[in-house]
């Protein structure tokens, strides 16, 4: 779907800024640099998008929601046609375990995409920060344990809710890895990572999904 109209554009305004939290999000940006091609934010409004392409040179947006027919995405859709940026849409899950063949693509896009790049997700803080230890360990080649820095209450991230189902998800790799020290992480995706016993293993806290599903509303 295109906006083909100022009345669509308008509703679409509206229900990005009512629906999906862009009235917060325009005081509080979540942006952060994770080198000097690479940057992490929340769900960038059309301004912020072309204020991405001025000061920072933008080739590329990965979006880590879904396409959909939604206010936000077709108002993000149409800013960077308009600013010559590609758009790559890699939906992740911030309250499930992460899908092998997701953790491969991730590293692929990383890999080829044009840069700089921004990284984005909802609120910024938890798809966003999963893909954004990504880039640090597959691009910037950072050590895991440092990496994972970028799950971090810094970013708004709740390793007590659902959400923290990530930490676990590479606290399972450093477990393993104390007892198997020649193992790399990719091995350990590929050849032992069980995502369904860890799923069964996790406990969140009841206090910290109130939080995070209730009050923050994240998706």
């Amino acid at each position: 779907m295109q906006l083909t109209s100022s009345w669509q554009r308008f509703k679409a305004h509206i229900t990005s800024w009512l629906i999906d939290h862009e009235i917060i999000r325009s005081l509080y940006r979540n942006f952060f640099s994770l080198s000097n091609n690479a940057y992490r934010s929340n769900q960038p409004s059309p301004g912020f998008v072309r204020k991405l392409k001025k000061k920072y040179g933008i080739k590329t947006i990965i979006n880590l929601r879904r396409a959909d027919n939604s206010g936000h995405f077709l108002l993000e859709k149409e800013a960077c046609e308009q600013e010559n940026i590609q758009l790559v849409i890699h939906s992740l899950s911030s309250r499930r375990f992460p899908k092998v063949e997701n953790i491969l693509k991730a590293k692929y896009l990383l890999e080829t995409v044009q840069y700089p790049i921004l990284i984005h997700c909802k609120s910024g803080a938890d798809r966003a920060g999963l893909m954004s230890v990504f880039y640090m360990h597959f691009i910037q080649k950072q050590p895991l344990k440092d990496a994972v820095k970028q799950l971090s209450i810094k970013f708004g991230h709740f390793r007590w809710a659902d959400t923290g189902k990530l930490d676990f998800f590479f606290d399972a790799f450093f477990n393993y890895q104390k007892d198997h020290p020649e193992i790399e992480f990719l091995d350990w995706v590929t050849n032992v990572y069980d995502r369904e016993a860890l799923d069964k293993q996790f406990h969140s806290s009841g206090w910290a999904n109130i939080v995070v599903n209730k009050i923050l509303r994240r998706e």
